[in-house]
């Protein structure tokens, strides 16, 4: 039974495969049930194998015969279970129980790494190259591509934007809020591509730009976790994001992955203006730099 989109508890799931794993990982399947999900979350697959006397390929081993892809794809439905049924942060009280047990700062800068680490190895896994490469034909012919984000994910869309002007495609960055993004929105038309950054909250401003760029006649694509339809139904190409499933990493992290190979994608079908305008960049740092 296939119980990676069926929505299975993990202890559901431990109960269903049980007869089907091995003794090494009912062990981590034991484990993984009777600790704090908070516990969990923050562990590394190490972690986890060090705790049950087993090893970290174990872990990951156990995870996916329990229908999860990974660890990872684990320890995010724990924490979209604690989301729904807790009434504070938890992200927040992950973060706070780390510092509080951080007497150690080697181990405390080994779990920030080995998160971002995890994240980076699922979002290489669950990208999709044939959604990238639709995501391309809309932004190659493109006039303009119209990058947004809010709050940390407009670091994203100015980083997509810059890189996307030193490849020699013109774009525009937003992170604009409340009416202030209506101005922004005014010049939107068939000619633009438009990139959202967009974690898994669906706000207002989603609605309103997504509403408008397809009443505009602009392509649409979204980079998001969230891969309801309630945030994806509305857009040409949805990009998968990864999220930190303990918080311990920065959000944007996987928004800055996917705009890099959107550049590269970009450079790709555009050799000639990416040459050109790097060489000008080139010169006029030169010219910046003076003598120096």
């Amino acid at each position: 039974m296939d119980t990676s989109e069926s929505g299975l508890s993990l202890a559901s799931r431990v109960n269903h495969e049980w007869t089907r794993l091995s003794k090494t990982e009912r062990v981590v399947a034991r484990y993984l049930v009777a600790a704090p999900p908070q516990r969990v979350m923050l562990a590394t697959a190490g972690d986890i194998g060090r705790a049950t006397g087993t090893s970290d390929a174990t872990v990951v081993r156990t995870a996916r015969r329990l229908g999860y892809a990974g660890l990872p794809d684990l320890k995010a439905a724990l924490g979209a279970h604690l989301t729904t049924v807790a009434t504070g942060a938890p992200q927040i009280s992950e973060r706070l129980q780390l510092t509080r047990s951080a007497g150690d700062l080697a181990a405390t800068a080994a779990r920030v790494v080995a998160d971002a680490r995890d994240r980076v190895a699922e979002l290489g896994r669950k990208t999709d190259p044939a959604a990238l490469g639709r995501a391309l034909q809309l932004i190659a012919p493109a006039s303009t591509v119209f990058c947004y984000g809010w709050g940390v994910n407009e670091l994203s869309a100015r980083y997509l934007a810059l890189k996307l002007n030193r490849a020699g495609k013109f774009a525009v960055s937003s992170g604009a809020t409340g009416f202030t993004l209506a101005d922004d929105l005014l010049a939107l038309s068939a000619r633009h591509a438009v990139v959202i950054f967009a974690p898994g909250r669906v706000l207002p401003e989603l609605a309103l730009l997504t509403a408008h760029a397809r009443a505009a006649g602009a392509g649409l694509i979204l980079v998001t976790e969230n891969l309801g339809e309630e945030i994806t139904g509305s857009v040409d190409v949805v990009l998968r994001d990864e999220a930190s499933a303990g918080g311990l990493t920065a959000e944007p992290i996987g928004g800055l992955l996917v705009a890099d190979m959107l550049v590269l994608a970009t450079m790709a079908v555009g050799r000639d203006p990416a040459l050109d305008t790097y060489e000008l960049l080139t010169r006029l740092r030169r010219e910046l730099a003076g003598d120096a």
